[in-house]
Order: C-alpha cells, then structure tokens, then sequence
C-alpha cells in the first residue's frame, strides 16, 4: 500500500492530498522537520510531496532525485504542442514589453504568474531572471499530467473555467480523458 509523505507545512495542496490519500486508504507520514528519519527510509512505496527549497534533499533520502525540467523546455516546445508564442527572455527584456502578456517565472513562484504589461513586473525580481512570456489565453478546462517514458500515467483536471480544482466536484468525464490522453 502506497504511503503519503508530507513536510511539516499545512498547505491547502498538502491538506488536500492528505483527505484524498485518506480515502483511498493509503498510509500517511507527515514529516515533523525539514528531515527525514530512520523509520521511514524504507517505505516500500513512498508517495512523495516535497514542497519548498528542502524538497531534492528530501528526495535523496528516500533513494529518489527531483528532476527540474530546462526553463526554456516550453519555449523549444514545437509550436503544434504549445498552440501559442512563448518566448524565454530575462526580466530586464520583459520589462521592456508594452502589451500585456502572460508572464511567469518558468521553474519556480519567485513571482506570481499572471498577465503583465512589462513595465507591472513585481519590482523585486532581479533583472537577470528567467521569464516565460506569451500570449494571452482563456482556457476552458487544464489538465496536470504525470509523463514516465511518454506515457500518461496520472491526470487531473486543474482549471475548470478559471477556477482551481480545489473542490470534489472538479472531475473529469471519460470522452475529456481520452482526448487529454490522445
């Protein structure tokens, strides 16, 4: 049986995989530090939610490595993927963009994603920053994939209209499922 591992932080996300592991039954280790202790490096099939900056080493502990993809992957995605323009450019050149875009940091929350005229960056984020900019899109409903060897083996809706999946009544059908899967 699967077993759920948590950091010591009560986020909404932690709370939220924490009910849903509940329900399937599975077994569930909440961390009391930012470490991993003896008994629990030998979980048979730890289920890992490493939020925050102690997540890799966290990781490590339990035989596994957090892989980051490159902050320009979407950037190089072939376009019939993406739908859309993204560029990768650092935040002095964001900046420097009249219209609004849709701008977000591509491997972290350094700042909030969202639609930006340059000049509205958060003032804090450092002139040499990776940021992903593109147009803007409304989406009707967005899927999270879990990808092995491309191969979906996990979905789940995440938006639904603009809305986080946030609530038990954000499930997909089976016709949404085939088509995200295709």
């Amino acid at each position: 049986m699967p077993t759920l591992i948590l950091t010591p932080g009560f986020t909404p996300d932690a709370q939220a995989l924490w009910q849903a592991a509940v329900r399937k039954g599975w077994g569930i280790e909440r961390l009391e530090r930012w470490a991993v202790p003896d008994r629990l490096r030998n979980v048979p099939e730890p289920v890992l939610y490493l939020e925050g900056l102690f997540g890799p080493t966290l990781a490590e502990a339990f035989g596994r490595e957090l892989v980051e993809p490159p902050v320009d992957w979407l950037a190089r995605l072939p376009v019939e993927h993406r739908r859309r323009r993204v560029e990768l450019m650092n935040v002095a050149q964001a900046r420097g963009v009249a219209e609004r875009k849709f701008m977000k940091p591509p491997n972290d929350k350094s700042f909030p994603a969202g639609v930006y005229r340059g000049v509205d960056l958060p003032a804090f984020i450092e002139d040499n920053a990776p940021v992903l900019v593109s147009e803007i899109v409304d989406w009707e409903v967005e899927f999270r994939c879990f990808v092995l060897d491309r191969t979906v083996l996990a979905l789940s809706v995440y938006l639904r209209d603009g809305e986080l999946q946030r609530r038990s009544d954000f499930r997909h059908d089976s016709g949404e499922e085939q088509e995200v899967r295709a």
